[in-house]
């Protein structure tokens, strides 16, 4: 009994469909990501945004009150910057410092005038990471926290500061890259 081909090579050559199938699987495999912008070709962030750690940060230049900066970060599907680790806090840190003294508000008050320091998410302060510097400057109350050049104030939560934003960064699926055009090879 003789063998109908004597390679895979002839076998797939016979079959023009099944090597173009395999041909086109090859091809989509290998090639290369095209990147979607300048600063990161995977970046799980919206466009504008900064990308550290599992999330993405925004810090807008627009000022508003404490309250309208929840909202405004709610509006832009996020949620005023929590700081849980000492990497995010050196990151925020690093982000707040300006030459200007502009402040950034974050996500830390004290409901009702109380005592107590919560988190937007009713989680409890600690002072582990960093402590509250009270703004004796402030006539008012000092219910809200702002960040500016590495340091961490109590401030009245009517002053219009800077708001920082923050949401969890998405999952890079590799069927979304975009794939740049497919090149001919030497034996084509």
């Amino acid at each position: 009994m003789q063998a109908k081909y004597s390679s895979t090579r002839d076998m797939l050559d016979d079959d023009e469909d099944t090597t173009m199938s395999l041909y086109s699987q090859a091809s989509a495999t290998t090639r290369q990501p095209e990147p979607r912008c300048t600063a990161h070709r995977c970046s799980p962030c919206p466009e504008q945004w900064k990308w550290h750690g599992d999330n993405c940060y925004q810090f807008y230049k627009d000022s508003k009150s404490w309250e309208d900066c929840k909202y405004f970060c709610r509006s832009e599907n996020s949620t005023m910057l929590k700081i849980d680790t000492k990497e995010e806090l050196e990151f925020a840190m690093s982000q707040s410092y300006s030459e200007f003294f502009y402040f950034y508000w974050i996500g830390l008050f004290r409901p009702g005038g109380g005592k107590v320091w919560l988190w937007m998410d009713g989680t409890p302060y600690t002072s582990e990471l960093f402590h509250v510097m009270i703004d004796v400057t402030s006539p008012r109350s000092r219910d809200c926290v702002a960040i500016l050049n590495k340091m961490i104030f109590s401030k009245d939560c009517q002053e219009l500061k800077r708001c920082v934003c923050e949401r969890r960064a998405a999952m890079v699926k590799p069927e979304s890259l975009h794939f740049l055009p497919e090149t001919s090879g030497e034996g084509d």
